[in-house]
């Protein structure tokens, strides 16, 4: 039989075009991805990178052993022993914030406006950096920039440090490294401006300095080094954005190329339906026209899957560059050639076309000899039982994920990456129920044709509902691609819209202080508090590490350092247990997922190591639910010194939440006055927050639903040039029952346009579904949690499938028409 699939591809060519091209160009899409994939493993730089070029480097030490990084120092007394054994050279690394100075050409300088690392020059040549142009610092007012144009030295830029604004001129520019946009001082002031230690650098005889540094420090040296560099992985953390990107449009176009191959499949096969029946006749057994059919499949996988593997690499091109221009993925990151990717994605293609063939198996095997004496105008059976059983476990699928996300992990439902699951299966549940579903939603829409005295909405009625199989061969793509815009976006939006509520709720302040550089400094500081009748609470985000009195870490933990008369005033977290009341000037306040995790409660007592390396002991004095943005956790200010807040909430004196007068606002500016901070409402910082973090996600968005909308739109017009190839002679035995041209190409742009309204429909169940089943979860981690629907682009979408819809099926039925009536109806099949 398979020799006989052969012949019949070679002689149905055209027919099987629109099966091969659907197939050819998902495997082109899940080849794309799938090595857009592989390129974010392993460690794209391997080896030190920050000191690549020392021998051995001393290092704070942490719990267990482990060295500290930047911004934890060395005690004094371990750097003077070192010092004192050898030759030794201090790094410091400190954060930066350099922009031009007001009084300079307008022209930026390197990373202007955005985070930098500032070092002592004498460290420089340890990560590798050399001068590209200029010479070194020397005097306290001049820097070199790392990765910058020869035409910045000379010019005037300002450095926000940790002790404050000051002025600096470029002197010298260095080449740039992968891990960090660095700005060089010279030594002194780079001391001056961060007079702790972060490393030493020595060559002195590595078997003595053991007993120098005692348990106050770590020796490091050769691949270990790449403990203390700032991407410890090698670049593979860098790429954790782009990971998530790709590995979501992996999983998204693996599902969407199966939706759209079993319908194109299963339309192809039934455009065969009387060619099979006379394969019957003449003698041919079903086990013998099943294998035929999955030879065909086995060929038409097989050619299509190689084509989609060697379109795959050319497409990675434009897909990168949209990676690195949105900042996806950082400068450096490349996809290579790689074949293994490929070989997965051939062996998928292959997989595909034989999954979308045996979906028809059922149905081939029931086709009867007489049938092909039959040509019936309404059709009975549109569906087969295998595609009845895969929507079925979809929508299960989508119901059960929902449940148990809803009963036991409800913040899930806040993240749209972690969330994907529910509205991808309920889209492909519809999208495989769509045959069941078209008939009582086609009769509902096209209601009022029913009433019409002209026939051609009459036909076009009667044709969408008789023609089912054709029609849900186009509704099919359409619910896909208006399906995952409307359930993912709104996922999107809705979890987005949770998680501005909650803290909302959690944070009463009415205005921000919102520092230009690394942080608030303390004289700043002291100016807002000095502002009568307004309540200032500081807040300072950091890692802090928790461990046992005896030396063994429990959990790394992202918290907040702030005052004790903050939480339950301005701070207010839903409370689970303790008490946010009265606390002790050494607590700390865990969430709920962190005392389930590392098994704390109430009372405990633990030892928190800060980022500069002091080890404090603190007691949990409450518990608090987790929140839907990583850690929600709180640690005394008392204990963290004078590390400068990232940021600071003011209200008024007469209570939590209340708005400041002008008089108070005034003040608070002129105490703002040079320090680069500015005063933001709070409201208008949330919203900034969030359209800053719904431009990432967009950003990621654009390409997971952009592909699979494109393939969609392509399956649609691919779909439609199948069926109107296959009703040549219908046209023109309406040609020759008096139908001009331009009326039969109106009935198949009218029937197309229903097909596209019909597909609309059978979305929004999907989206609907979906936002139910979120908003069960939803709903248990915020009050009055709103469902967020992003009506202009799903009209968009819709917008978007019409036009190619309406167009593909004029083009091709002003094409299938151009004969003349009588020579179509005598056309061979």
């Amino acid at each position: 039989m398979l020799r006989i699939a052969a012949a019949t591809l070679r002689r149905r060519l055209t027919g099987f075009l629109g099966a091969f091209v659907a197939l050819a160009l998902g495997t082109t899409m899940v080849g794309m991805m799938t090595l857009t994939l592989a390129a974010t493993f392993g460690t794209p730089h391997p080896g030190p990178q920050r000191f690549t070029h020392a021998h051995a480097v001393v290092a704070p030490q942490g719990f267990e052993g482990r060295p500290m990084k930047a911004p934890a120092v060395l005690p004094p007394e371990v750097v003077a022993r070192v010092t004192a054994a050898g030759n030794a050279t201090a790094d410091r690394s400190f954060p930066v914030r350099l922009t031009p100075a007001p009084d300079t050409a307008p022209t930026p300088t390197p990373g202007a406006a955005a985070a930098t690392t500032g070092h002592p020059w004498s460290s420089a040549a340890f990560a590798g950096y050399r001068l590209t142009a200029g010479h070194p610092p020397q005097a306290p007012d001049e820097i070199a920039v790392g990765g910058g144009d020869r035409s910045l030295i000379g010019r005037r830029a300002e450095a926000a440090t940790p002790d404050g604004t000051a002025r600096y001129r470029v002197v010298g520019i260095t080449d740039a490294r992968w891990f960090e946009n660095a700005v060089f001082f010279s030594d002194a002031e780079a001391q001056r401006l961060s007079p702790g230690v972060n490393a030493l650098v020595t060559d002195a005889d590595t078997a003595q300095l053991p007993a120098l540094l005692g348990d106050r420090a770590v020796l490091l040296g050769g691949d270990a080094l790449t403990r203390l560099d700032p991407d410890p992985t090698g670049g593979a953390q860098a790429l954790a954005d782009a990971q998530a990107m790709a590995g979501s449009t992996t999983g998204l176009a693996l599902c969407v190329s199966v939706f759209v191959v079993i319908a194109t499949f299963a339309f192809a096969t039934e455009q065969r339906r009387r060619e099979l029946a006379l394969l019957r006749l003449v003698g041919a057994a079903p086990r013998q026209v099943r294998r035929m059919v999955l030879g065909e499949a086995l060929l038409i996988g097989l050619a299509a899957a190689a084509a989609g593997c060697a379109l795959a690499p050319l497409c990675t091109v434009p897909l990168r560059s949209w990676m690195l221009d949105h900042h996806v993925a950082p400068s450096w990151f490349t996809v290579p050639l790689n074949p293994l990717p490929l070989l997965v994605t051939f062996a998928v293609g292959v997989a595909a076309a034989l999954a979308g063939s045996a979906a028809t198996l059922v149905r081939v095997s029931l086709i009867r000899p007489i049938e092909v004496l039959r040509e019936d105008a309404v059709e009975r059976r549109t569906m087969t039982p295998v595609r009845r059983l895969l929507g079925a476990a979809m929508l299960a699928g989508a119901v059960v994920t929902g449940a148990v996300i809803a009963g036991t992990q409800p913040y899930l439902a806040a993240s749209a990456r972690k969330y994907e699951a529910v509205p991808v299966l309920y889209v492909g549940a519809v999208a495989m129920l769509a045959p069941v579903l078209l008939r009582p939603v086609t009769r509902l829409l096209t209601g009022p044709l029913r009433r019409s005295a002209k026939a051609g909405p009459m036909l076009v009625r009667a044709n969408v509902l008789t023609s089912r199989r054709r029609t849900a061969a186009t509704v099919a793509p359409v619910v896909v691609a208006v399906g995952l815009v409307a359930t993912l976006l709104t996922t999107q939006g809705s979890g987005d819209a949770a998680a501005l509520a909650r803290q909302r709720q959690e944070v009463r302040a009415a205005d921000v202080v919102v520092p230009e550089g690394p942080g608030v400094d303390a004289r700043t500081l002291e100016r807002l508090a000095a502002v009568p009748g307004v309540r200032v609470t500081p807040v300072t985000a950091m890692n802090v590490r928790i461990g046992t009195a005896a030396g063994d870490q429990i959990d790394s933990l992202s918290t907040n350092a702030v005052p004790a008369s903050a939480l339950g005033a301005t701070l207010t977290p839903p409370l689970r247990s303790g008490s946010l009341a009265s606390l002790p000037g050494d607590f700390l306040v865990i969430d709920e997922h962190a005392a389930e995790s590392d098994g704390l409660a109430v009372g405990d007592r633990v030892v928190a190591l800060l980022p500069t390396g002091a080890r404090v002991p603190v007691v949990v004095a409450a518990v608090v639910a987790r929140g839907l943005n990583g850690d929600d956790t709180y640690l005394s200010s008392a204990l963290t010194g004078a590390t400068p807040p990232s940021l600071v909430y003011l209200d008024s004196a007469a209570g939590p939440g209340r708005a400041l007068d002008e008089r108070q606002s005034a003040e608070v500016n002129r105490a703002l006055a040079g320090s680069g901070a500015h005063l933001v409402p709070y409201g208008a910082y949330l919203e900034a927050q969030r359209a800053h973090a719904a431009e990432q996600t967009d950003n990621a968005a654009v390409v997971i639903l952009g592909i699979a909308l494109a393939y969609a739109l392509i399956a649609v017009a691919n779909t439609l040039v199948m069926a109107v190839a296959g009703r040549r002679r219908e046209f023109a035995l309406l040609g020759l029952a008096g139908a001009l041209r331009g009326q039969i190409v109106g009935v198949a742009a009218a029937e197309t346009a229903v097909a596209v309204v019909v597909g609309t429909a059978l979305a929004a169940v999907a989206t609907v579904l979906a936002a139910v089943t979120q908003h069960a979860s939803l709903g248990r981690l915020v009050a009055g949690a709103t469902t967020v629907v992003p009506w202009a682009r799903i009209a968009g979408a819709v917008a978007l499938c019409a036009l190619v819809a309406v167009g593909t099926a004029v083009v091709a039925t002003v094409r299938a028409t151009r004969w003349r009536a009588v020579e179509a109806v005598g056309a061979r099949e």
